[in-house]
């Protein structure tokens, strides 16, 4: 069915009409986004409708202009899939496993005005309905449950690409294309993150993570050197004045905790007290909201840090991701989850009336910003491994549910961005990553008191939470990205994976049972977060649990036939029985902190635990020790640095100590890591139990780690190390919907 692509070829299938001249795909009539090469690979699969295109000649046809791997390949299949809006009633892409792809919708191509039929089976010629225009527009469909991301995809759009948008259930709505967006790089070092614009659009400010310190740093968009405002272990929570003067950060580590306000020059930075917060200026920059990340209210301080009042919010639950104030109307957003645990945005009075939830997702929110002229507010919502660019408006016409519209899709970016005050220039960081499997073994008398290294998986996905079986022979863990992973299996060793599970769904952790023959795993199949079981062979699985599950997914097994998971809200843990799916939680208290990263000891009587407890007044990470009845705690491990945050990794054999690691907060890689967020610097400790030195057993000789766990030997320690960059980019004309500019940018 192949044309010449320099001939005015249309083709038509379904509601859709592909136009190769104008280089155009409509659905109804309205344009639907692609990049240029899911365009092209979607011209590819048309022209040949029915008949299989090897996957060799699609990256041939496609890619001609550079080298690509496979995976590029099966990322855009899944984009162009996702753009299509592709369902179990209605396919178009046919997989033909290990060889390539089929087009098996009808098409109906036209040339020079003169129709030409073809079924997509290569039967004799059916017409295919024609396009029903009058019918609704594109809907826009729920996403999947909340989760964390597993496979580093490289296709970023300039257009919006996926249809799914952050919601509570199927809503209707127009889908606006982006227009001629430009996307230009203003960073090059690979390290550069958090980025935040100036109210004016000529400065960007972020952190760079070079040094062993964090950076913060301000250069101009147009060119120039970058001046250093600030340096510490930590830092983030970069806001501009309304002057586009100073700049608000918080910094973290060493005699610098607490939140600064430094001006844009360098030099003079004023601590304004606290520690790490959400916070935003007033728009005339003489007050500043402060959104303590989980005390349900927002306070207000003045420039020399006194605080003026709070107000409380209403039916919220956790942490307060981002805040931001309108100079329009003066009222403030925050992001934060509701009393079910769902993502949302709200508005609220300064004088703390009028809380409005403006709208609800389904997966996480990053940030969020008040558009220029204060009727609509723009957030960066997590789709899988990226997030995509959304605009929805702040009091939706006669009452309708209110719809967001992508703007800009597929960034994998660190979920931070900023505005220009006249809504023309956004910015964003581009932060791609990737993990895999090494094994470090401790120093030894024959390897001159270095460790040895071992690269036990390669490519660009994400691989997470590896465990050992409890003979030391095998290694599980998952793989995939962020609404889709599964397990696999590996020989101690090294070698192929093999492939445990397979399902359509986020499976992010699993624990070996203590006879290694079955294997506990979390996941979101059946749309909610529970335990199932699986054979170490692979039988078919089966849901076990009946309670609710944290986003974070924690989940161990202990001796015998009892798995723990967390419980949602990470206070608590569930013990069950697989096969009574009785459960009872571990702790009888759940209000003194947050827990996670559980351990059973050798004789099952004990469980270590990093909980993040109240000590002396304040919420401090350590270690404990929990009976197995949940009847006595004690304190095992409390590190004299409060920013530390060791996390258990298992007992000593002999039960007399415990493993754990610990180091500095790198960069936030979403739920497929244990708490979401990865380290560096880190060490690997042995703890005793008595009250003794903790010992450094091994410094890891990476930049950044998710998870860390070990082999029955207690010298073998397998950890997922990430390959990541991160630079700022400013896009211009990000919005071609927006008509409400309220000022232009200088020249």
């Amino acid at each position: 069915m192949s044309t010449d692509s320099g001939s005015a070829a249309v083709y038509e299938f379904g509601r859709f009409c592909l136009d190769l001249d104008e280089h155009r795909l409509t659905r109804d009539g309205q344009p639907v986004p692609l990049t240029p090469k899911v365009f092209d690979l979607l011209r590819v699969l048309v022209e040949n409708a029915g008949h299989l295109i090897e996957k060799d000649r699609l990256l041939k046809e496609v890619w001609s202009d550079a080298f690509v791997e496979e995976a590029n390949l099966n990322r855009a299949i899944s984009v162009l899939r996702k753009a299509l809006g592709e369902t179990a009633g209605e396919r178009f892409i046919e997989t033909v496993p290990k060889k390539g792809y089929r087009f098996v919708a009808p098409v109906r191509l036209q040339t020079h005005g003169v129709p030409a039929f073809r079924e997509a089976s290569g039967h004799p010629p059916v017409p295919a309905d024609p396009p029903n225009h009058a019918a609704s527009r594109n809907r826009l469909h729920l996403l999947s449950t909340r989760t964390v991301g597993i496979a580093a995809a490289t296709i970023l759009g300039l257009g919006a690409i996926l249809y799914l948008v952050l919601g509570r259930g199927a809503r209707s709505g127009p889908v606006v294309a982006t227009g001629p967006s430009t996307h230009r790089q203003v960073t090059f070092t690979g390290r550069e993150t958090i980025p935040t614009l100036s109210p004016d659009g000529r400065r960007i400010a972020y952190v760079s993570t070079q040094s062993p310190n964090r950076k913060v740093l301000v250069q101009e968009v147009d060119g120039g050197e970058s001046v250093e405002v600030f340096s510490a272990p930590e830092a983030g929570g970069l806001r501009w004045s309304p002057d586009s003067s100073e700049l608000m950060f918080w910094a973290r580590g060493g005699e610098k905790t607490g939140l600064y306000i430094a001006p844009r020059a360098g030099g003079g930075a004023r601590r304004l007290g606290g520690g790490p917060v959400v916070a935003c200026w007033s728009p005339d920059g003489s007050t500043i909201a402060i959104a303590a990340f989980v005390a349900r209210k927002i306070l207000f301080i003045d420039k020399l840090g006194h605080q003026q009042r709070s107000i409380a919010l209403q039916g919220v639950n956790g942490f307060i991701y981002d805040l931001d104030w309108s100079p329009v109307h003066g009222r403030l957003l925050f992001v934060v989850n509701d009393d079910a645990e769902r993502p949302a945005v709200w508005t609220i009075r300064p004088d703390g009336t009028e809380q409005t939830r403006i709208y609800t997702a389904s997966s996480e929110i990053a940030a969020a910003r008040w558009a220029p002229g204060g009727e609509a507010i723009y957030f960066f919502g997590r789709v899988n491994q990226t997030f995509s660019l959304y605009k929805v408006a702040d009091k939706p016409v006669g009452g309708t549910v209110p719809v967001a519209t992508p703007l800009i899709s597929g960034l994998q970016s660190d979920g931070a961005f900023g505005l220009s005050v006249d809504g023309g220039r956004l910015a964003y960081s581009r932060a791609p990553y990737h993990s895999n499997l090494w094994m470090v073994e401790t120093p030894g008398p024959d390897t001159a008191n270095r460790a040895r290294q071992t690269q036990l998986t390669s490519g660009t996905s994400v691989i997470e939470r590896p465990r050992v079986s409890p003979d030391g022979t095998s290694i599980l863990f998952t793989m995939g990205y962020e609404g889709r992973t599964n397990l696999y299996t590996i020989p101690a060793a090294g070698g192929p994976p093999k492939q445990l599970t397979f399902l359509n769904a986020f499976s992010p952790a699993g624990a070996w049972s203590p006879d290694g023959r079955s294997v506990a795993f979390a996941t979101t199949e059946g749309g909610k977060a529970r335990v199932w079981l699986v054979g170490a062979d692979g039988a078919t699985p089966r849901p076990v649990s009946i309670g609710d599950m944290s986003d974070s997914y924690d989940i161990t097994w202990a001796p015998g036939e009892r798995p723990l998971y967390q419980q949602t809200g990470n206070r608590n843990f569930y013990v069950m029985d697989p096969r009574t799916q009785r459960e009872r939680l571990l702790v009888k208290d759940s209000s003194v902190g947050w827990m996670g990263s559980v351990a059973y000891s050798p004789d099952g009587k004990q469980i270590a635990v990093s909980w993040n407890r109240r000590l002396d007044g304040r919420y401090t990470p350590s270690l404990w020790t929990v009976d197995s009845e949940g009847a006595a705690e004690t304190l095992v491990y409390r590190p004299t640095d409060p920013n530390s945050g060791p996390m258990i990794i298992g007992w000593a054999r002999d039960g007399h100590a415990v493993y754990a690691f610990d180091g500095k907060r790198a960069a936030n890689r979403g739920v497929a890591v244990s708490l979401g967020e990865t380290v560096t610097d880190v060490r690997i400790l042995k703890v005793p139990l008595n009250g003794g030195t903790p010992q450094t057993v091994l410094s890891l000789p990476f930049d950044e780690i998710g998870s860390v766990t070990m082999f029955p030997d207690e010298r073998r320690f397998l950890c997922t190390v990430y390959t990541a960059s991160s630079d700022v980019w400013v896009v211009e004309n990000f919005d071609v919907t927006s008509d409400d500019r309220i000022a232009r940018r200088p020249d």
